[in-house]
């Protein structure tokens, strides 16, 4: 039977090349950025909010991710210089059925999926810690331009 051998070059040549990329490897597991704590203001934050008009809230986690209720968005979250700032996207939604119509729609969502939205609003918390603004555009809803959110109680 026949062995297979690389000629010492070659050889020396393959392992620099794995030793470096092990190197590289736990090089970036070891030095990989740390997420910093959460500050003061953004501890506030964690937790379910409700605007109490949709009916849907929105989860604010320490891990900085957010979702909502109904299950269509998630993303992540940051405060800096009194904004919050969120990236978004949409989840992908599985075909209900095996309809046109359905796959089509499940396709849509795939697309969005990879889409990412971004926000910033000003946001403000009120003093009973239950309770934020964050700055809105003026409407019939929102005549002072704040939309007030509160903080749904642990269940």
């Amino acid at each position: 039977m026949k062995q297979f051998a690389l000629p010492p070059k070659r050889r020396r040549v393959l392992l620099v090349c794995l030793a470096g990329l092990l190197l590289a490897v736990c090089a970036y597991c070891f030095t990989g950025e740390e997420p910093r704590p959460l500050t003061a203001e953004e501890q506030q934050l964690v937790g379910e909010w409700s605007d109490g008009n949709s009916g849907i809230t929105r989860g604010f986690h320490a891990d900085r991710t957010i979702s909502t209720s109904n299950r269509q968005y998630v993303g992540r979250w940051h405060i800096e210089d009194g904004k919050l700032k969120v990236v978004a996207w949409e989840l992908f939604e599985l075909p209900r059925s095996l309809s046109l119509s359905s796959i089509r729609l499940s396709w849509n969502s795939l697309q969005r999926h990879f889409e990412e939205e971004k926000y910033s609003w000003q946001i403000d918390f009120l003093d009973d810690g239950r309770t934020m603004t964050l700055n809105h555009p003026v409407d019939e809803q929102h005549p002072d331009g704040k939309w007030l959110w509160t903080k749904q109680m642990d269940r």
